[in-house]
């Protein structure tokens, strides 16, 4: 199907943070402004250098579909089960719905209510790398957006006079894809949840496991527990040369919990001052329990994407004698680059 390019744009929107979508935008060469709104008001203007682009947004739009904003799980197969689910799996074809007939856009809210119930097959993709098994389904999830209260009527906004800021939070369906990957090479399969912020992490994992139901009935496997993520905590903190540490959960000897942030996306939290001078205090090391850590990747002259990491743990699991963390979150990736990029840095700290 020849989408146009109004509706790429439009699903991008609804995918990708901004943060993601202008270092897009950037990279495909299509002029940009402060945020969606101006951005997508600029390309309506002179709409000829967006369609020009189409293919170029078009896989974009598609790659953030199989790589953007995911909570994702490995399991680890053996050579011989792996290579004929792969098989299996590439010989799929996808039943004539609405979501196969649009992917790779979006749906919208009424478009999902009358869309098939359940998780859908859409798409079977071959990549360089793998097969990506793309399925879709509604989902809720909380949005929280900025009001513009000048638009309101005289009588609203005097009652908000003494704020600075005014935040609306509300409840909508949106359209996930959930993804089976499967690597050319390598016997670590991935399941990659759609996950937006916003999105409670129940949902997802329900989500998950709805997946691999399917992918028991699709191949006949029989499908391990996912790989124990709790260790890279430990690990990637520890190793001062990897990323860069924007948020870190941890226990202390003094029975303390604490929970750091950096408020400058480019700063380590490992060396700034206050934790570093509240490490040298204790008599022992600290334990982390949650790390999020970000990599700065040069993708161009003036052009870097940062796509992080969350190990999302608790202190209660991190106290237990064989504490375990079966997922991981993977957020700001522009494509199937940053994608690889974390995936090789988990196996690395992981030894596979």
């Amino acid at each position: 199907m020849d989408l146009p390019v109004s509706e790429v744009l439009k699903s991008l929107r609804e995918r990708a943070p901004w943060p993601v979508g202008r270092r897009i935008f950037a990279d495909i060469g299509i002029t940009r402004g402060q945020g969606w709104n101006n951005t997508l008001n600029k390309i309506a203007e002179n709409p000829s250098k967006s369609e020009e682009k189409i293919d170029e947004l078009l896989d974009a739009l598609k790659s953030h579909q199989i790589c953007g904003e995911k909570l994702v799980s490995f399991y680890e197969f053996d050579a011989a089960t792996l290579g004929p689910m792969r098989e299996k799996l590439a010989g799929l074809e996808p039943q004539d719905t609405v979501f196969s007939r649009r992917y790779p856009s979006t749906l919208s809210q009424d478009e999902l209510k009358a869309a098939p119930a359940g998780l859908v097959l859409t798409s079977v993709e071959t990549q360089e790398g793998g097969l990506a098994v793309v399925f879709s389904s509604a989902r809720v999830t909380t949005v929280r957006e900025r009001i513009d209260v000048e638009s309101l009527d005289a009588e609203m906004t005097s009652v908000f006079d003494d704020y600075e800021e005014v935040i609306g939070v509300k409840t909508i369906r949106f359209h996930a894809f959930d993804v089976i990957w499967i690597p050319i090479e390598g016997e670590t399969l991935d399941v990659r949840i759609d996950f937006p912020e916003g999105t409670l992490s129940e949902v997802a994992i329900a989500a998950r496991k709805m997946v691999i139901a399917e992918l028991v009935r699709l191949t006949g496997a029989v499908v391990p527990e996912p790989i124990n993520m709790f260790p890279l905590i430990d690990r990637m903190y520890s190793d001062g040369s990897e990323g860069t540490v924007v948020e870190l959960g941890f226990g202390t000897t003094t029975a303390s919990l604490k929970h750091e942030k950096m408020r400058r996306r480019k700063l380590d939290l490992r060396n700034e001052t206050y934790h570093k001078g509240g490490k040298a205090a204790l008599d022992t090391p600290i334990e982390p329990f949650k790390l999020s850590i970000r990599w700065h990747r040069v993708i161009g002259k003036k052009l870097a994407s940062e796509p992080e990491l969350g190990l999302n743990s608790n202190s209660r699991a991190a106290g237990s004698s064989k504490p375990v963390l079966d997922r991981v979150v993977i957020r700001r990736c522009m494509g199937s680059d940053d994608y690889d990029h974390v995936r090789s840095r988990i196996a690395h700290h992981l030894g596979r």
